[in-house]
C-alpha cells in the first residue's frame, strides 16, 4: 500500500468512527428521509471516465452516510437487525482485508476450522449431537437449503433427473416467513403446493389444523414431505410448538425444519429454553445471528441433524465433473466446504461471529438476550398505562404490537399506517407497520440492547406527540 492509499484509507477509518460515535446522539435522527427523485438529486450517480480525487471520494461517502438509517441508533425499532458489536465489526474488516472464499481449504484454511467449530457449537445448542451445517446469506437461502435436502432426500433422482411429476406439497404456518413461497417457486415444487396452516391467537401454528391438512393432501393423492415451525415469527414474534409439531410429521414420516431465523439466538437464554422444547427432533434449523447477536448483515447457518445431508442436498460434484477446477484430491480435501454449499464464492461470514462470540462468551449472550427481553417488557408495560396507545396483542418475546387511539379517528388502520410513514418522514422513531387477522397496527422490534428505558419513553411520547399533531390537521 503506498501512501496516497494509506492516507485514504486512515480517512475514511476517521469517517467512520466519528459516524458510530455521532449515532447514539439524543437530537440525531434515525434517518434524514426523502423521496427517491428528491434523494436522486443528491448524488452524482454517474461514473466519470476520469474517476474521482480522494477528497471528492471521502465526499461522496459523507453523503451515503448523511442520508443512510443509522441502524444502530436507539431508536431504530423497525427491522429485525441493526445495532451491531465493536468485536463483530473487527469480523466484518478482517473477513474483507483477508478477502478470500470459504470454498476449499487450501483457499481458506484459518476460516474452514473457525467455521466447522462454530457450527458445532450452534448445532449442539439445538440438540444436534452430530450436527453439521454451513454459514449462508440469510434465512431466506437457509430455508431454500433446508426444503432442497428435503425434497431431494424424499425424490433421490430429482437432482440428476428433474422433477418429472410433481405431487409434492409441503406446510407452514400462516405467520411464517414468505422466503418459503420463493423456494416453493425456484425449486419447482409450486406455489399452490405450499399449504399455509392457521395460526392460533398466540401466532403459533395449529398443530391439530396441520395433521387435518396432511390428511387431506394425502387424500387428494399428493405427496407431504416437508413441515416448517417457526422460532420466532416475523410480526408478532411467536414461536411454534416444536415438540407437538414433531409429533406430527414424525407420525407421517416428513422433514421438519425450524426457521430460527430471528429466534434462534435465544437458546442462549436461560429463561427461554422451554421456547424451544423439541429441536432436538427436528431435521434442520435455521438461524440468523445478524438479527439478535449484533452482527453486521449477513450472517446466518443452516443447521442438520445428520452429517452428509448438505452434501447430499446441494453437491453436484457427484453428477458432473465441471468443478474439477476447483475441488481436487488432496489430503485435507474432506475439509472442502463448498461441496455442501449452493454458492461457490462464498465470504467469511462466521469471522463476526466468532470474534463476538469469543469475546462476550455464552453468559455474556445470555445477558443481552435477557436485557432485550426486559427493555421489551418495559415498553410493554409502558404502552399499556398511556390512554392513547393500546397493545394489540400480548407481547410473546421481543415484537411489541400497539397502535394510537383516539375517538376521534374512524378508520385506525389507515390512520396507524399514515403514522408510521409520517414517523419515518420526522426522523425518529423509526418503526414498522404490521397486519395480523386483518388489523393493523405499529411494531417495535426490541433488537439494541444499548436503547435504554429513556429512549422508549421519547419515542412513545413522539408518537403520541406526532398523533396529536395528525389528528389535528386531518
Amino acid at each position: 500500500m503506498n501512501l496516497k492509499d494509506r492516507e485514504l484509507l486512515q480517512d475514511f477509518l476517521d469517517l467512520m468512527v466519528a459516524y458510530i460515535q455521532n449515532n447514539p446522539l439524543e437530537n440525531d435522527a434515525v434517518v434524514n428521509y426523502y423521496n427517491y427523485q428528491a434523494l436522486e438529486k443528491k448524488f452524482d450517480t454517474n461514473i466519470n471516465t476520469q474517476g474521482l480525487s480522494e477528497k471528492d471520494l471521502l465526499a461522496t461517502v459523507e453523503a451515503y452516510l448523511q442520508y443512510a438509517v443509522r441502524t444502530i441508533h436507539p431508536q431504530f425499532f423497525g427491522k429485525s437487525y441493526g445495532a451491531y458489536t465493536v468485536p463483530s465489526l473487527m469480523g466484518e474488516i478482517l473477513s474483507a482485508v483477508t478477502n478470500t472464499s470459504i470454498a476449499t481449504y487450501v483457499g481458506a484454511p484459518s476460516a474452514t476450522v473457525l467455521e466447522n467449530a462454530l457450527i458445532q457449537k450452534m448445532a449442539g445448542l439445538v440438540g444436534f449431537q452430530n450436527g453439521d451445517g454451513i454459514f449462508l446469506t440469510g434465512g431466506t437461502q437457509a430455508n431454500l437449503v433446508a426444503l432442497l435436502c428435503a425434497r431431494n432426500k424424499v425424490l433421490p433422482l430429482v437432482k440428476q433427473k428433474g422433477l418429472q411429476q410433481n405431487n409434492l406439497v409441503f406446510f407452514i404456518s400462516d405467520q411464517a416467513h414468505y422466503s418459503f413461497i420463493s423456494a416453493a417457486n425456484i425449486l419447482g415444487i409450486g406455489i399452490d403446493n405450499l399449504v399455509r396452516v392457521p395460526a392460533n391467537k398466540q401466532g403459533q401454528m395449529n398443530v391439530v389444523a396441520l395433521e387435518q391438512a396432511i390428511v387431506t393432501a394425502l387424500n387428494q393423492g399428493k405427496m407431504p414431505f416437508f413441515v416448517a415451525a417457526t422460532s420466532g415469527t416475523t410480526v408478532l414474534g411467536a414461536f411454534d410448538p416444536i415438540d407437538k409439531i414433531a409429533a406430527v410429521t414424525s407420525k407421517y414420516n416428513l422433514w421438519l425444519h425450524v426457521d430460527a431465523a430471528y429466534g434462534g439466538s435465544f437458546l442462549l437464554s436461560d429463561r427461554c429454553q422451554s421456547w424451544f422444547d423439541g429441536s432436538e427432533l427436528a431435521d434442520s434449523f435455521a438461524w440468523d445471528a445478524h438479527k439478535l447477536m449484533g452482527i453486521p448483515l449477513p450472517c446466518s447457518v443452516i443447521l442438520t441433524k445428520n452429517k452428509g445431508v448438505l452434501y447430499e442436498g446441494c453437491t453436484t460434484c457427484d453428477v458432473s465433473k465441471a468443478s474439477s477446477y476447483i475441488f481436487h484430491e488432496y489430503d485435507e480435501a474432506a475439509y472442502d466446504l463448498g461441496k455442501k454449499s449452493l454458492q461457490c464464492t462464498r465470504k467469511v461470514h462466521v469471522l463476526k461471529l466468532w470474534l463476538a462470540w469469543k469475546y462476550y462468551g455464552d453468559h455474556g449472550y445470555g445477558q443481552r438476550m435477557d436485557r432485550l427481553l426486559e427493555l421489551a417488557e418495559y415498553a410493554e408495560k409502558q404502552i399499556r398505562t398511556l390512554h392513547n396507545l393500546e397493545l394489540v396483542f400480548p407481547r410473546i418475546s421481543v415484537n411489541i404490537c400497539f397502535r394510537y387511539r383516539s375517538p376521534l379517528v374512524t378508520d385506525l388502520d389507515s390512520f396507524n399506517r399514515r403514522l408510521r410513514n409520517h414517523l419515518i418522514q420526522q426522523g425518529k422513531p423509526f418503526l414498522n407497520y404490521s397486519t395480523f387477522r386483518d388489523q393493523g397496527f405499529l411494531r417495535i422490534n426490541m433488537i439494541n440492547p444499548d436503547c435504554c428505558e429513556r429512549d422508549i419513553d421519547d419515542a412513545l411520547e413522539t408518537i403520541i406527540t406526532e398523533a396529536k399533531a395528525q389528528e389535528e390537521s386531518s
